[in-house]
């Protein structure tokens, strides 16, 4: 994983507010991770993994319309993931149709080369280094990320 080239202050304010927003969200046995991922007609996609297997344990979709009241925690997340998704998509030359961020409630990343959290082999793609991430907030090398934070091991020859 690495960090962004350049810092941006507000591109890492608005990663902030959602790790704040999700860490309510999440375990505190840090099992868990969540992505977040918004389609062009403003929608978003929440979805939590476990760490250990990859394994989807919920998803969320709802449009803007259709988002959690704001005083509820998933509407919380639900508006500050929005912000820091159509901030991101802005800094694109053009735009993907599907963005997406994983939090483990520490850190904030997303993958330049394949933005769709959502695709299918995503995760293990990412966890066998044939896409990277970036990381807005550094994530937990030893929480539920761990394996996407790591380059795999390279085999070696005796």
């Amino acid at each position: 994983m690495q960090m962004l080239p350049r810092s941006n202050y507000k591109l890492t304010e608005l990663a902030a507010e959602m790790v704040r927003c999700a860490q309510p969200l999440l375990p505190a046995d840090g099992r868990l991770f969540l992505g977040l991922q918004q389609e062009l007609d403003g929608s978003l996609r929440m979805i939590w993994w476990r760490g250990d297997d990859f394994r989807v344990i919920a998803e969320i979709d709802a449009s803007p319309e259709g988002f959690c009241p704001e005083d509820s925690d998933e509407g919380a997340l639900q508006d500050a993931a929005c912000a820091c998704l159509t901030y991101l998509a802005g800094r694109w030359p053009s735009p993907p149709r599907r963005l997406g961020v994983i939090t483990d409630g520490i850190g904030v990343a997303f993958s330049p080369q394949r933005p769709a959290i959502a695709e299918p082999n995503w995760l293990l793609d990412h966890a066998g280094g044939a896409a990277t991430l970036t990381a807005i907030l550094p994530l937990d090398g030893e929480g539920p990320c761990a394996l996407l934070c790591t380059p795999p091991e390279t085999a070696s020859l005796h």
